[in-house]
C-alpha cells in the first residue's frame, strides 16, 4: 500500500502535491508539509512546490469556508461533529480578529473549524481569501526555505 502511495506521488509530481495540498485544506486529515519535504527530496523545485502547495491548499481551505457561508452554524456543527467548545474558541477568535483570523487557518485542526466559522458569521470573502492565502503561502515558504536554504529554494 505505501508502495503504491509512493509510486503515485512521483508520478504525479506537482498535480499530485495540488490534489493533496487541496484535500489538506479541506477536513480530510493530510500532513501537506510533510509531502511538500517528500516532493523537494523527488527534485521536484521547491517555488514550484510552494506556489502548487498554497493553490491547493488555499482552495481546500476556501471551500471551508464557502461551506460556512452558504450554510449555518448548526448544520456545519451536525455534519462534522465539531464540538460547541471548539466553535465557541473559533466564534472568540474571529469577534477579536475578523478576517485576519485567517491568517492561521493552516493550523491543524483549528484552521478548517476557523474558516467555516469566518463563513458562518459572512466575513468578507476577498479579505478571507487573500490573508489565507498569504498565511498558508508564508508556511509553504517557511519549509521549503528551511529544507533547501536559500540558494536551494531559488535553484542556483
Amino acid at each position: 500500500m505505501l508502495e503504491a502511495l509512493i509510486e503515485f506521488l512521483k508520478d504525479y509530481g506537482y498535480w499530485g502535491m495540488g490534489i493533496l495540498s487541496f484535500l489538506s485544506g479541506t477536513v480530510v486529515p493530510i500532513t501537506s508539509e510533510v509531502l511538500l519535504v517528500f516532493f523537494l527530496n523527488l527534485g521536484l523545485s521547491a517555488v514550484g512546490l510552494t506556489l502548487v502547495a498554497t493553490l491547493g491548499n488555499s482552495l481546500g481551505g476556501f471551500s471551508c469556508f464557502m461551506l460556512g457561508y452558504l450554510t449555518n452554524k448548526e448544520t456545519v456543527q451536525r455534519i462534522f461533529k465539531i464540538s460547541d467548545r471548539r466553535m465557541k474558541r473559533a466564534d472568540v477568535i474571529i469577534q477579536k480578529y475578523g478576517f485576519w483570523a485567517a491568517s492561521i487557518s493552516f493550523v491543524p485542526f483549528i484552521g478548517e473549524a476557523l474558516l467555516v466559522a469566518l463563513g458562518v458569521m459572512r466575513v468578507d470573502k476577498y479579505k478571507v481569501v487573500a490573508v489565507m492565502t498569504l498565511g498558508k503561502f508564508l508556511r509553504y515558504a517557511f519549509i521549503a526555505l528551511s529544507y533547501t536554504g536559500l540558494a536551494g529554494y531559488f535553484g542556483f
